[in-house]
């Protein structure tokens, strides 16, 4: 499966404490306009291919506060219907990973709702390639084995540009799961 997707900005009234919703309230437009996926099933090794847009990449946060990393996190679902855009909820969880371009290792992430994120060690058999060139990002994940990938058979994407002072919940994503099913 191969596919350009339009990306959404992940709307700032979701986002808990009440900080990020009201300070950036305008922020309707994603700093990511669009990004290619590409997912390949070989047996139970899945291969997912990123690539999207950025004009000025951030590698380092360097010793400035102000500054953030380029990121992306693909996600699957615990259950076919779960919400994406919430991170799931109570009992139906979102797993996946997450890449940042000033770090080697992957994080494993878990949620079950907003403000629900937990940081894991990397999942065991998943490995991450990535290149900046041409003004893109090129991020690629193999995984030995996802389990709730191969049930689900539907991912989603958010992708975090350093420059456009893109965190936390201040994202570009896909509009919906995308399906990766044969």
């Amino acid at each position: 499966m191969q596919q350009e997707i339009d990306l959404i900005a992940a709307p700032p009234a979701l986002s808990p404490g009440g900080y990020v919703a009201k300070a950036y309230a305008d922020r309707v437009q994603p700093a990511t306009k669009n990004a290619r996926v590409e997912v390949v099933r070989q047996g139970a090794a899945w291969r997912i291919a990123l690539s999207w847009p950025c004009a000025s990449p951030v590698l380092s946060l360097g010793d400035d506060v102000d500054t953030f990393v380029d990121a992306a996190a693909v996600l699957t679902s615990s259950k076919a219907d779960t919400s994406w855009m919430t991170m799931g909820d109570n009992g139906d969880a979102v797993t996946g990973v997450f890449w940042r371009a000033d770090q080697e290792a992957l994080t494993g992430i878990h949620a079950e709702g907003l403000g629900t994120v937990d940081r894991l060690p990397p999942p065991d058999g998943v490995r991450a390639t990535s290149e900046w060139k041409d003004d893109r990002w090129i991020l690629q994940l193999d995984f030995d084995a996802w389990s709730q990938l191969d049930q689900q058979q539907q991912i989603a994407v958010a992708i975090w540009q350093g420059a456009e002072r893109d965190r936390g919940g201040l994202k570009s994503v896909s509009p919906g799961w995308i399906s990766v099913a044969a």
